[in-house]
């Protein structure tokens, strides 16, 4: 397998992970946080949302949009499926940039700020490896999100 085909591996694994939880939250619940002062679910999905869409536009070299305007952006969807919409129309996004790189593009450096990249333990990130954190971030999230919906009482793993 080359690059692109096992980050597309891992991108597809980590969304199917959260896709899991879509079927228990409901609109109601965006508002949900275990206690005060965490971020609600409707703010994990504008998290995971947020940070995809910053990388795309560093890989792209495009304008960046700062971070809390990114994230208003996504709190402004007030349902599960809207978010949900919003989620399949961003990754396609991050495959559409994977489906086009050959493995020289996959090795081009990404600017991105000093904090980042040393945060990464990267003295310079790469696009692959932009394409990775991705993966990895949401996997983060994910997590969480199973860990509120046990808080607020459902089992994540009972089927629907």
């Amino acid at each position: 397998m080359d690059s692109a085909a096992l980050i597309r591996a891992q991108l597809s694994s980590v969304r199917n992970e959260l896709a899991e939880s879509f079927p228990h939250i409901t609109d109601e619940m965006l508002g949900y946080a275990p206690k005060g002062g965490m971020r609600t679910i409707h703010g994990q999905f504008a998290e995971i949302l947020s940070t995809e869409t910053t990388i795309i536009k560093r890989i792209r070299g495009e304008e960046r949009i700062s971070y809390p305007e990114l994230e208003d952006c996504f709190l402004e969807i007030k349902t599960v499926a809207g978010l949900i919409e919003k989620l399949d129309e961003v990754r396609k996004q991050t495959l559409d940039i994977l489906n086009s790189a050959d493995e020289r593009e996959l090795a081009r450096p990404v600017e991105t700020s000093k904090d980042f990249a040393s945060w990464l333990e990267l003295d310079q990130p790469i696009v692959s490896e932009m394409l990775r954190f991705i993966a990895r971030h949401e996997s983060y999230h994910s997590g969480q999100l199973v860990s509120y919906l046990w808080a607020y009482g459902i089992n994540p793993y009972d089927e629907n």
